[in-house]
């Protein structure tokens, strides 16, 4: 059964109408109906529109009723990758930055006493603890370093980088090395690569630039069922290879292996595609910002709602500091990159209402920090919501009220149909110094999150347009309000 003719019978049960009743009222034949509520049938698109006016559908449900109707039409793999997209922003933004409640704090022994003669390690316990302590003693060193081929698909190896640069507990570089599916063609999306990603991308969030990771693709995933190691890690003082499963690993100690390995890695690392590229550098991060958009559109998410269609040249210049390094170039690079936003017929913003309350509250903006843009004035402020609610009413731009949890309060993302993917981290974000900017340039996989984003104004993850216009003029009226009540006991 369908999520369609799911919805479609929970519509029906909470009216308490019959298929024949409805069948009557909406002239769709009851056979046809019936076969329809059981998931064997389709209806013809002009007989929903029947049913939405018959079972009297708030906008609420009538969108959700469309948007399953149109997902019986499209790929499975597209859905999927909605789902693996909305999963990863999810688990991002439940991402706990406090303290840990524990921490390893030493060996109980050495890598020699627990090695022993032993070369091979079989259970996937046992070749997880070994790899816990290859990481552990290679993170004491102040030049930590290690270079990895195993899948982003490993959990544990996964799970344990992510736990450690959570931590705070190493900034050692990382290099890996991933083997992207080549078998997607046209428009299809990839989802093994797109999995790749929304497994590593926490990793490179919070690496603090120290994780680089590079693919190549390859039309056949599986490894040659002759190498009972296909996967290898190399740190300073050893080599550990793993099985396909990772249920068994072989370590190689000898200054001859650890140097052949790290040869080995840096020639295949010379044939690949860097999969992301960092910068903390106000001016490249602009260029980001640009080079995500499109000639004829912009996309972005983020916890607040992206003003940029309504600043002047003059509002601009005004607000950016005169002192900051490089202010020529920023302010020309600023000054294009809203010239083109005043003229995309395509303007699309997703925000929450934490972050319009901030920003009514204090004037400052998440993507750009108050040593590089002042804050704005209450006035400044009210103008610019009145002005996208308006904007939204009018169609002219597409913005939309998310539901909390559904992205990351420190993230914002802009994407362009098959070009680019910026992921750049905001002010919210707790364990970097300033903006970071992490480029995504593998077409499919900007495919898969821009098809996300495209449909998050029919999903149930956003308000209506018209829920979101009210709630921005709302909260603009109490504002004002507030500002007058207080000037009165003055």
């Amino acid at each position: 059964m369908t999520l369609f003719s799911e919805y479609l019978r929970e519509l029906m049960q909470t009216r308490q109408m019959t298929v024949s009743e409805l069948a009557r009222l909406s002239g769709i034949e009851r056979t046809q109906l019936s076969r329809t509520l059981t998931g064997k049938r389709m209806l013809p698109y002009h007989a929903l529109d029947e049913l939405i006016f018959h079972l009297k559908l708030p906008p609420g449900e009538e969108k959700v009723l469309r948007l399953h109707y149109d997902a019986q039409f499209e790929k499975e793999g597209i859905r999927r990758s909605r789902e693996m997209i909305s999963s990863l922003f999810g688990n991002l933004a439940c991402l706990d930055f406090s303290a840990p409640a524990f921490e390893e704090t030493r060996l109980l022994m050495g890598l020699d006493e627990y090695v022993g003669e032993r070369s091979v390690f079989h259970g996937e316990t046992n070749v997880q603890f070994l790899l816990r302590m290859i990481l552990s003693v290679e993170m004491a060193r102040p030049d930590a370093r290690l270079e990895i081929t195993v899948p982003p698909s490993d959990t544990f190896l996964t799970g344990e980088l992510i736990h450690r640069y959570l931590d705070n507990k190493t900034m050692m570089d990382i290099s890996q090395i991933i083997c992207f599916d080549a078998a997607s063609t046209g428009t299809d999306i990839n989802l093994h690569n797109l999995d790749c990603l929304c497994r590593i991308l926490p990793i490179c969030l919070l690496s603090r630039q120290h994780y680089h990771p590079c693919y190549y693709y390859d039309s056949n995933l599986s490894t040659r069922y002759t190498d009972p190691f296909p996967y290898f890690l190399i740190t300073h003082s050893c080599v550990l290879c793993l099985s396909e499963e990772g249920t068994s690993a072989m370590l190689l100690r000898s200054s001859d292996a650890v140097s052949y390995y790290r040869r080995h890695f840096r020639a295949l690392q010379e044939k690949c595609y860097n999969l992301i590229h960092y910068t903390t550098n106000p001016l490249e991060i602009l260029s980001s910002y640009q080079r995500c958009t499109e000639e004829d559109g912009f996309y972005i998410v983020m916890d607040q709602p992206c003003f940029g269609r309504f600043y002047v040249d003059d509002f601009v210049s005004n607000h950016l500091r005169k002192g900051i390094p490089d202010y020529k170039e920023i302010l020309q690079a600023a000054t294009e990159r809203f010239a083109l936003l005043q003229k995309v017929s395509r303007f699309y913003t997703f925000f929450t209402e934490a972050g319009i309350k901030r920003f009514m509250g204090d004037g400052t903006l998440d993507d750009f920090p108050v040593e590089i843009v002042e804050p704005f004035l209450p006035k400044e402020r009210s103008k610019l919501v009145k002005k996208l609610a308006a904007a939204i009413k009018s169609g002219d731009v597409t913005g939309r009220i998310m539901q909390e949890g559904t992205f990351p309060s420190y993230l914002a993302m802009c994407t362009s149909a098959d070009q680019s993917i910026g992921f750049f981290t905001t002010r919210p974000f707790p364990l970097a110094d300033g903006l970071c900017s992490v480029q995504v340039n593998e077409s499919n996989i900007c495919r898969a999150f821009h098809s996300w984003m495209m449909h998050l104004p029919v999903s149930r993850l956003v308000m209506t347009a018209q829920e979101t216009a009210d709630v921005l003029e709302g909260m603009d009226n109490d504002v004002q309000n507030e500002r007058r009540a207080y000037e009165k006991t003055i």
